[in-house]
């Protein structure tokens, strides 16, 4: 027991550590921890992993929302989460992710035993339509938009990311993501925050908007099927799954309700995400994340390892909730003592000097193509979902059986 609560503990620190550091991820330490592993009882390794992966969860929201240094899911988080930035509540953004990432763990393990005996059936009748499907979603994205001169903007933004996407994940595989999201969703943020010499507010509010139930129910069950469904079809990420929890809640008149509502759905992604990657391995027999992967080299999932597994997943999730929230109060007043214009100086040149470092000079030519692609929804007001295209048409193709190149 003792054992398993160091194991527990380890795992969260890892996750604070991968969580904090933008460009850092938990795929970048698991060949470290398997080749640990070899010293740990295997349920023991386990056990790490998974509190590494959702303690990352939740902790990676503060750099995406603080910085607009975003990963995957996260990438979405960070406008509507600036705007709370900026308006001085900036912890309530980072308070409806944690919100959005229990919430999500609750609904999912209340979920199991029904996906348990039906979702194997689901999967193999939907699998063959997918591509349609999301088709669909992305026609209703840009249609959406007011007007044919912003759809056609949105179109475009859709595909010159999506060709993106395509040739870097093709060629070069998920090390090109880092920074594909970096220039789509990081990069065009700060510089025009730079520009516009953008401040943070001198007072900063730790209040909380009370949303109706109804949006905060929607939020969560939004994020948790979204994220269930990331952690058990092949070919869709969190971040397509995020822009599908965003068109089911981003409808509200109120924009303040809508992105507080979204904040909480795109925390439920990733809490989902992580819960249910790793019981794809039990309900399909299919790895879906590079954790539970890991766990597969280096002992077999058994209901025996999931009775382990899933309360120690569950104990990682509150104690990650809390230190991010702890974090926050910490970061947030910090960071109003600094010259924003310097410190997004500074985050533009570690996110730079992190792509060069992880992905090289190929990486750096990719931050630039995508950056350029990033400033098109900015400076156009379309909505900066459809630079998303660099994963979802990549899932359509994949699905449809079809390849660009």
């Amino acid at each position: 027991m003792i054992e398993l609560l160091l194991a527990l503990g380890f795992g969260v620190a890892l996750g604070v550590l991968t969580g904090l550091l933008p460009g850092l991820h938990p795929n970048t330490m698991i060949p470290l921890l398997v080749g640990a592993a070899a010293y740990f009882d295997p349920v023991t390794a386990a056990v790490i992993l998974v509190a590494t992966g959702i303690t990352n969860s939740f902790v990676a929201f503060i750099p995406a929302i603080l910085l607009g240094a975003p990963e995957d899911a996260e990438a979405m988080s960070s406008l509507p989460g600036h705007r709370l930035l900026l308006a001085g509540r900036g912890y309530e953004a980072i308070k409806m992710t944690i919100i959005g990432g229990l919430g999500s763990v609750i609904l999912c393990i209340m979920a199991l035993p029904v996906l348990w005996f039906g979702f194997p059936v689901v999967y193999s009748v939907t699998r063959p339509f997918l591509h349609w499907l999301l088709s669909a979603v992305v026609a209703y994205m840009m249609l959406s938009e007011t007007g044919w001169n912003k759809a056609g903007w949105a179109f475009m933004t859709f595909m010159l990311a999506g060709i993106l996407g395509v040739i870097t994940l093709d060629s070069f595989g998920s090390r090109s993501l880092f920074p594909m999201l970096t220039g789509l969703f990081g990069l065009p943020m700060i510089l025009l925050s730079l520009k516009r010499g953008i401040k943070l507010p001198e007072s900063i509010s730790y209040e909380s908007e009370q949303l109706p139930r109804k949006s905060r129910f929607a939020g969560m069950a939004a994020g948790s099927a979204a994220g269930i469904l990331v952690g058990l079809l092949p070919g869709i990420g969190s971040a397509q799954a995020t822009v599908l929890a965003r068109e089911a809640v981003g409808n509200s008149k109120n924009t303040g309700h809508s992105d507080r509502t979204f904040l909480m759905a795109a925390g439920g992604v990733t809490a989902a995400d992580s819960i249910y990657s790793l019981l794809a391995l039990w309900m399909i027999g299919n790895p879906r994340s590079g954790i539970s992967v890991a766990i597969s080299q280096i002992v077999d999932v058994t209901p025996q390892l999931l009775m382990t597994v899933i309360p120690a997943l569950v104990a990682a999730a509150g104690i990650a909730a809390y230190i991010t929230l702890r974090l926050a109060r910490v970061m947030i007043p910090l960071m109003r003592r600094i010259n924003y214009g310097k410190l997004n100086m500074a985050v533009i040149l570690l996110l730079v000097l992190l792509v060069a470092i992880f992905s090289g000079p190929l990486g750096l030519l990719i931050l630039t193509v995508a950056t350029a692609i990033g400033l098109i929804p900015n400076l156009t007001g379309i909505r900066r979902s459809h630079s998303m295209g660099c994963l979802l048409l990549p899932a359509i193709l994949f699905f449809a059986g079809l390849s660009l190149i």
